[in-house]
């Protein structure tokens, strides 16, 4: 009895255990046959991916810790499941709106992408209102926060620090030290459910993300926005092309401003054209015209052939050499010009006959001496080095003309650098950006004696000269005008082309800025001597002034107001 009640109770679990598995494998059936298209759209409303988030870059500061540029937390849109998104034409158009990407781009991965699709990342913070309402009125899509770039004075040495994207520097420092400003990256596990969506770290990580590193530039803010304010003050009295202003200092080299224009707001950089972008301090090369005859000046004295008092015929101002004649701007008011003179009312012919009474190796020698034709210690990406022929391919004209800055190109940093040399007492001027670094060894390149009688040259110019509108009252000041023609370029309208310099230091008597200003391409007005001289003189006046209230604890006493002149 006992064994058939065994029996009969064997068999119905063997019953019961066959039903059982016979309902999972109906359910099995229905779930991965019939109904497997619902549950495959279930699962994404319930996904997981993995993505890389961006740690917060090094803050760029200026040399009193004014902040230039740093990492703020940005909004983020994403969708899991584009295929949810109704109206994905309206979203690529709103998220366009305040991403600046082309809207069909966006429509694009929102039509051909299934799971996790980034629809604009790393949006300005300002903006933060506008990408909620975006996912407020399209469903499917949200916001996630991200390590962003902002750039707190906007346009104020955009070109020398240029701009981010989604995956790192663009153009400017923020691209050329791009390794160093990284943060590095974090991985993380997205989760979501049908309520909310869920970073999980990869990793052990600390609650509070670390404080991102500092790095110090040379710029000094205030004398940076001053070398802005008149660049813009001049292109729209002249309407140039383009506009450097860079004020160093030759003690120990660091660049205290790099001002370029056009310009652009990093924190919308995709709103300017790339151009506006480009750093043309360092990364292009311009002729020089007689800022150049420093060079001049510099080997006839370095050589020894010639002193400041020897005499040189110019005539009535007309030099021919083959099928060029080299005239000077203005006529001579003496057919006899001591080498001071011909810095100070800058004769080309004076210049021209002092390079061919040197020679081509000698000329080339100190030009080289300079720097000129390879990029400076900088070593930015994309840096130029300017354009130095070797002398195998100097013409019969190449002498006379280089002598007075035609045929080479400098960029505006090479240019203020000679004049560094210069301002030094002779000494190599290394150019420094990264505040703090270590300078190297001293190296002269010029005798003392040589820097003091181009001082005593650079000084006339200034004071009897094409200079005067340099004059800065209670300071005595040394420099060269330059007027460069852009041979073989006019105008749409058929005019002359030119580039208008001023560079030089101040104090004379003991330099603590050297500043250059280039104005590309001016209408109307196009000497040095009247438009770069006037703009040199502001801004020096205030770097010196700010130099002496910030170092001090006092103020110079320094006229804002350049002085009169032609």
């Amino acid at each position: 009895m006992r064994i058939g009640v065994k029996a009969a109770r064997l068999k119905v679990l063997a019953i019961f255990g066959l039903a059982l598995a016979a309902i999972a494998f109906g359910r099995l059936v229905y779930i991965q046959g019939i109904r497997h298209s619902a549950y495959d759209e279930a699962s994404v409303e319930q996904a997981q991916e993995q993505i890389t988030i961006d740690m917060p870059r090094a803050s760029l500061l200026d040399r009193d810790g004014g902040v230039l540029a740093t990492s703020i937390r940005c909004p983020s849109i994403y969708t899991f499941n584009p295929a949810k998104i109704a109206n994905k034409a309206g979203l690529a158009s709103a998220v366009s709106m305040v991403s600046g990407e082309d809207a069909r781009d966006i429509l694009g991965r929102l039509k051909e992408r299934r799971g996790f699709t980034w629809l604009a990342r790393k949006l300005p913070y300002g903006r933060y209102e506008e990408a909620q309402a975006i996912c407020n009125r399209f469903p499917g899509c949200d916001l996630m926060e991200e390590w962003g770039r902002a750039y707190p004075q906007a346009e104020v040495a955009s070109n020398l620090v240029g701009c981010v994207g989604t995956d790192g520097g663009l153009s400017g420092l923020e691209a050329d030290w791009n390794k160093g400003l990284q943060g590095g990256t974090r991985e993380y596990m997205v989760m979501r459910d049908a309520v909310s969506t869920t970073l999980i770290p990869l990793e052990i990580v600390p609650e509070v993300d670390p404080r991102p590193p500092e790095t110090r530039l040379t710029i000094d803010e205030s004398i940076q926005f001053c070398a802005e304010q008149v660049l813009d003050e001049t292109m729209n009295e002249v309407r140039a092309k383009t506009a450097v202003a860079i004020v160093l200092d030759p003690r120990d080299g660091d660049i205290l401003a790099m001002a370029v224009r056009p310009t652009f707001d990093p924190n919308r950089p995709g709103r300017y054209p790339i151009a506006d972008w480009r750093n043309h301090a360092v990364l292009d090369a311009y002729e020089p015209g007689s800022t150049f005859k420093l060079v001049t000046m510099a080997a006839a004295l370095g050589s020894g052939r010639f002193q400041p008092w020897d005499t040189v015929v110019v005539g009535n101002g007309t030099l021919t050499v083959g099928p060029k004649t080299i005239h000077d701007d203005e006529p001579p008011i003496k057919p006899v010009y001591t080498l001071e003179e011909i810095l100070a009312h800058s004769s080309n012919v004076g210049a021209a006959k002092i390079g061919m009474a040197l020679g081509q190796e000698v000329m080339y020698h100190y030009i080289k001496l300079f720097g000129f034709g390879e990029p400076t210690p900088l070593h930015m990406k994309g840096e130029s080095g300017g354009l130095v022929r070797p002398l195998t391919q100097w013409s019969m004209l190449s002498l006379p003309s280089i002598s007075f800055g035609q045929e080479v190109t400098v960029t505006p940093i090479q240019l203020a650098l000679a004049y560094a040399d210069v301002a030094s007492g002779g000494y190599r001027v290394i150019p420094r950006i990264y505040f703090g670094g270590d300078a190297p060894p001293p190296e002269r390149i010029l005798p003392a004696d040589v820097c003091r009688e181009l001082d005593a040259m650079l000084r006339k110019v200034v004071t009897d000269g094409t200079g005067k509108a340099a004059a800065i009252p209670g300071v005595v000041v040394a420099g060269k005008t330059g007027t460069a023609q852009k041979i073989g370029h006019k105008s749409e309208d058929g005019r002359k082309l030119f580039i208008a310099y001023f560079a030089g230091y101040a104090p004379a008597d003991d330099p603590k800025v050297v500043t250059l200003v280039m104005i590309d391409e001016p209408v109307g007005k196009i000497y040095g001597g009247a438009i770069a001289a006037p703009a040199w003189a502001k801004i020096t006046a205030f770097a010196l002034k700010r130099l002496a209230t910030d170092r001090n604890g006092g103020s110079m006493e320094v006229a804002m107001a350049p002085g009169t002149g032609q």
